[in-house]
């Protein structure tokens, strides 16, 4: 009888948006595929302990308080090896160079190769002090994972092309929508959550952040050009999201909107509830998401699962993740990307791009996703017994 594979994870991010609920997603699904595993989660203070699937294999152990780059590159890799971990995965863009277990890292994609300064107009010092830390450690944490995961051809290229990675060592994945928006809120419930965030009537939804990938200022000059044109979006407004506290204010969005002559028109939000980005995604004329860059795009996903129209950049890899489903602009054209909103907020091709988006999410799964982590797994730690012999 084979021993069951004992498989560690750096799961301090676990709980939090974009990468913890990847990370929750994969263990819930690991869970469920009922593999002779054993896993040790390692938490920190911020983590969601009900995150955690309730099934004797997980096992946790907590971190509070300690260094984050310390635990990452020294006491995370200490405590694998105590405990007998035969591979340990960081699943947060980063891991340790010198690890006595086979490491397993997920990159997402490469953007944190770009200088700062294209990422963001004016970076805190803590952003640079972490910008240095990525750009230091992620080239040799790569090298030197027994496996490195990702999640998009797009991306699996990027880390062959950009880092030389061998190409036998790197796993592609998937993501898949989260539970939470495979069900929709009561249509009162849903209008309701809008006009309590001073939507009404038609609006353009996006995910604003303020890193300069995400292409907000020229949406919304494409925006106040489409809403000039009349159609299906005059007299609309555009909502942007996920905005930190003070976020708003280090971008130029609300100058370009100014500038625009649509600063009435435009609402910035913060990051808010799940049950209220749900509302907003079935009530919004269009999803935009003309990123200039993305590893995957999850959130086009949520839009497709929602049934909400949508409008991507015709870039990287979200022609890969949306298909048929979405339509699509050029992000660097703002005509064109108003000429996209138009077409993503009219009936017209509608019913197709809803069969096309259904039969995207079949493709992307929780289920694929933890079939292709343990292939990975598997793999360092086979790589770590040939190391040994």
């Amino acid at each position: 009888m084979t021993a069951p594979l004992r498989l560690a994870i750096d799961a301090r991010v676990l709980g939090q948006r974009g990468i913890g609920r990847y990370l929750a997603n994969l263990l819930r699904a690991l869970a469920a595929r009922r593999d002779d595993l054993q896993v040790r989660l390692y938490l920190g203070r911020a983590s969601v302990r009900e995150a955690v699937p309730a099934d004797d294999r997980f096992s946790v152990e907590d971190l509070s308080g300690r260094n984050p780059a310390w635990a990452e590159q020294r006491l995370i890799p200490a405590l694998a090896a105590a405990w007998g971990a035969d591979a340990l995965h960081y699943p947060d863009n980063s891991g340790a160079i010198l690890s006595p277990v086979p490491t397993v890292l997920t990159l997402h994609d490469t953007m944190w190769l770009r200088p700062l300064k294209d990422a963001i107009a004016r970076p805190t010092l803590r952003q640079r002090a972490q910008d240095a830390y990525r750009k230091l450690v992620c080239p040799r944490a790569a090298r030197a994972a027994g496996a490195v995961v990702t999640i998009s051809r797009h991306s699996a290229r990027c880390l062959r092309d950009d880092l030389g990675l061998d190409g036998a060592k790197v796993f592609r994945s998937v993501e898949g929508v989260d539970p939470v928006f495979r069900k929709r809120l009561a249509p009162g419930l849903a209008a309701a959550r809008r006009e309590a965030l001073g939507l009404r009537g038609a609006y353009v939804l996006c995910s604003g952040a303020s890193d300069r990938r995400k292409n907000i200022d020229r949406l919304i000059r494409a925006f106040a050009a489409a809403r000039r044109a009349g159609g299906p979006l005059k007299g609309a407004q555009l909502a942007v999201t996920s905005l930190r506290p003070g976020e708003a204010a280090t971008t130029t969005y609300l100058r370009t909107a100014r500038a625009a002559g649509v600063e009435a028109a435009v609402r910035f939000l913060p990051y808010i509830s799940d049950d209220d980005l749900k509302a907003l995604y079935q009530g919004a004329a269009v999803f935009a998401f003309p990123s200039l860059w993305e590893g995957f795009g999850l959130p086009v996903l949520e839009a497709f699962a929602m049934g909400c129209p949508v409008l991507a950049a015709d870039a990287t890899a979200l022609p890969e993740v949306a298909g048929a489903g979405a339509v699509y602009a050029d992000p660097l054209d703002e005509a064109d990307l108003a000429r996209g909103l138009a077409q993503a907020a009219s009936t017209r091709g509608r019913a197709a791009r809803r069969r096309a988006a259904a039969a995207q999410l079949k493709r992307y799964t929780w289920e694929k996703a933890a079939a292709a982590h343990l292939q990975a797994y598997r793999f360092a730690a086979a790589q770590g017994r040939l190391k040994r012999r």
